[in-house]
């Protein structure tokens, strides 16, 4: 009775008996399939034929687009072989851009040369510098000359032409698309003297043909990280295109008609003809990426113009029929055991890896689909506990290297550094028991321990322990090669060398601490295990390495900077001492004094020496007047030049007198040195006046006696001379006959 009950219950029926029974009972099904069959000819019948003729349009709009921008090159170029118009550019870059008259003659000329090409909407001649010394557009001639050298042509052309590429090819956007052919103009001399920049009408050359393909969507896309998206209306703003599959593969250089998909959350299925658009001037260079597509759901289905009307609604009610039939055995067979296990994966998802499942009992599909689902489960609680274990030790290395990290950011002493590091490898990681670090000597003849851990690590400091540079070991294989070496196993290895203050290592990994490509040193690491290190951890000991490498060279340059700054600082002074004693020397002073006010009694002398020493204010001792006496060196870029005294009322000192009065010992410095500076410039231009007024006074002479005659007497007043010889000498010593 059992066996006969579990035969007739249709939840024990194999899945595609009941399947089968259901569609039996739909006797309308036939029908639907042949009708399908049919839609689905005609349909590819219509998509054969939108494809051919999206792949025509395509072709013609490819071959359009190349023959213009070829035509906007040749019209440039045909400007430069114009030898006439090219000596009229030639002659105005040469001046500078000219008189206005001058520009407006040649802009005139660009202007008629614009309009006959067909294929420009302007012209500029620019010259190295950027200024535009004559532009035109097929509307007016523009006497406005700016600079041109923000333009992303006039930059390509500079950066070209030093390669000697004389034409260039740009495209940029902005408010309109803008596509501009160079071409650098030189001299007699080959020296390059400007560029000649003609700019593609774009309602001429592109925008017609994208506006021409119909039914279709045409557009224009440039490679580069910020790509334009050109339609028929001009610039887009749809990033979207600039990564679709098509777009992607005319940039690489394909073409093709054919199907795929666009979009990335909900992908539409679109056919389009796509295609590189080739630099004119470099032909296997992609200047755009031509695309013109179509939705697949827009192109009309002639069964589904067919079945309109009365047929579409007898159609659709014996489908509804069926559908229904189809439905009510769905949900009495099939629909409540998935619903079950459809709650049991949503469980699953909401991290319940234990909801109990409902038809279990089943021996049918969908019962073997239950019990593989069971085994799912059970097998992702294993790589979810695995994944955690991962986790943990991920979260441990990153912690470990942010703590770097910020050791490298904030740590300028560089030994205080290596021993941080070291002590926080064997903290974090349980697999290492040693870490030291070792750095190359000036000769880069040996690797010098300068930071290990441990006791073992404080026996080899003390020893100077260091090991020559490519010797054989993990450390001179290192430091030699520049790369990682692993010893998994140090049983077996060829380059570990044993140390007796580290019996237990079994594996040891050695990193190069590197600058650029140069080697400075190495972090070494050892554990007691076998072959322990992994990828993952030699990708965070190495990024650890780099680091520490960065910090070593960023203290080793903080040093230098303050080396040189103090260095700097010392010119600075010495500079402004040696400016004072010559300008004391000139004056023919040893010192330079002054006072005002009651003259006092005191001696302040040795107040001022004192201050002057010691390059600060110093106080005196009260004086029987009620007063107090302080000095304040007058400093300059850290030279001091003298001292200030005062003696101010007992009552009246205190810390902000003591301020002011050495701020305004610091504003005296200033302006002691500018009134120096000014005094010395005054001094050179009168040299320079009585050497020209003397120059010029022997000019118009024309014999050697007058000439010397007057040189004397010049030269005698200008430095009030009573007595000025001049003589010349023969090549043997002798005077000459004449002397003055």
């Amino acid at each position: 009775m059992n066996t006969l009950s579990r035969v007739v219950s249709p939840s024990n029926w194999p899945l595609w008996l009941k399947i089968t029974l259901g569609l039996a009972v739909a006797a309308l099904i036939p029908l639907v399939i042949g009708a399908f069959i049919i839609q689905s000819g005609f349909g590819a019948y219509s998509l054969d034929a939108t494809k051919t003729n999206i792949g025509q349009t395509g072709t013609t709009q490819l071959e359009t687009l190349n023959r213009n921008l070829v035509n906007g090159r040749r019209a440039v170029v045909n400007l430069t072989l114009d030898e006439e118009l090219t000596s009229e550019f030639v002659d105005l870059l040469l001046l500078g851009g000219g008189t206005t008259d001058r520009t407006l003659e040649v802009s005139s000329d660009m202007q008629r040369e614009a309009k006959e090409g067909g294929i420009l909407r302007a012209l500029r001649l620019v010259d190295t510098r950027g200024l535009i010394v004559a532009q035109a557009s097929t509307e007016q001639v523009l006497s406005y000359r700016g600079f041109d050298t923000e333009t992303s042509s006039f930059i390509n052309a500079q950066n070209a032409s030093q390669s000697n590429i004389d034409q260039t090819v740009t495209v940029s956007g902005g408010r309109s698309l803008t596509i501009e052919f160079t071409h650098t103009l030189r001299d007699g001399n080959n020296a390059i003297i400007g560029h000649l920049i003609g700019t593609v009408d774009e309602n001429i050359a592109v925008l017609p043909f994208l506006a021409a393909s119909g039914r279709f969507d045409s557009f224009l896309i440039t490679p580069g990280q910020n790509p334009l998206v050109v339609g028929e209306q001009g610039l887009l703003t749809d990033a979207a295109l600039a990564d679709s599959v098509a777009t992607k593969r005319a940039l690489a250089g394909q073409t093709a008609t054919t199907a795929y998909l666009f979009g990335t959350r909900q992908p539409v299925e679109m056919i389009g003809f796509y295609a590189p658009v080739s630099n004119p001037i470099i032909p296997n260079q992609t200047l755009f990426a031509l695309v013109t597509e179509t939705p697949v759901s827009t192109i009309t289905n002639p069964t589904v113009e067919y079945l309109g009307g009365a047929r579409l609604f007898v159609g659709g009610l014996g489908l509804a029929i069926i559908v229904g039939l189809l439905i009510v055995l769905a949900n009495q067979i099939i629909i409540p055991p998935l619903i079950s296990l459809r709650e049991a994966m949503q469980a699953a998802v909401d991290g319940d890896l234990n909801y109990p499942l409902q038809y279990g009992e089943r021996q049918d599909e969908i019962g073997m689909l239950n019990a593989a689902f069971v085994d799912m489960r059970s097998h992702i609680r294993g790589l979810i506990e695995e994944l955690e274990s991962r986790i943990a030790s991920r979260t441990r290395d990153i912690s470990a290297t942010q703590e770097v990290g910020r050791f490298a950011a904030s740590q300028r002493d560089v030994q205080t550094l290596l021993d941080q590091v070291v002590e926080l490898i064997v903290e974090k990681f349980p697999d290492i028991y040693h870490a030291q670090i070792f750095l190359l000597d000036s000769d880069r003849q040996f690797a010098m321990l300068r930071s290990s851990t441990g006791e073992p690590g404080k026996i080899m400091l003390a020893r100077g322990h260091k090991l020559a540079v490519g010797s054989l070991s993990v450390i001179g294989q290192v430091t030699g090669q520049g790369e990682v070496v692993v010893a998994r196993d140090t049983g077996t290895s060829q380059v570990h060398q044993r140390n007796d203050l580290l019996p237990l290592t079994r594996a040891e990994l050695a990193i190069p601490l590197k600058i650029g490509t140069q080697t400075i040193g190495a972090l070494d690491v050892q554990s007691r295990i076998r072959d322990t290190f992994g990828k993952d951890e030699v990708a965070i000991l190495q990024t650890m390495a780099d680091q520490v490498a960065v910090a070593i060279e960023n203290a080793r340059l903080y040093q230098e900077s303050v080396r040189r700054l103090e260095e700097i600082e010392r010119i600075n002074r010495t500079s402004t001492f040696e400016a004072w004693q010559e300008y004391l020397y000139a004056q023919r002073e040893r010192q330079l004094s002054s006072q005002s006010g009651i003259t006092s009694t005191n001696d302040l002398s040795a107040l001022r020496k004192q201050a002057i020493q010691q390059n600060r204010i110093v106080v005196g001792s009260p004086t029987p007047n009620q007063t107090i006496p302080i000095a304040v060196p007058v400093q300059l870029r850290g030279q001091t030049l003298g001292a200030v005294e005062w003696e101010i009322p007992a009552n009246d000192l205190n810390e902000n007198k003591l301020q002011l009065a050495q701020e305004l010992a610091n504003r005296l410095a200033i302006s002691l040195d500018n009134a120096r500076l000014f005094q010395e410039s005054q001094r050179a231009a009168e040299r320079e006046r009585v050497v020209n007024t003397i120059a010029a006074r022997l000019t118009p002479q024309t014999e050697i006696s007058d000439i010397l005659q007057t040189a004397v007497r010049e030269v005698g007043q200008a430095l009030r001379a009573p007595n000025v010889t001049i003589r010349l000498h023969r090549t043997n010593g002798h005077s000459q006959p004449n002397e003055n």
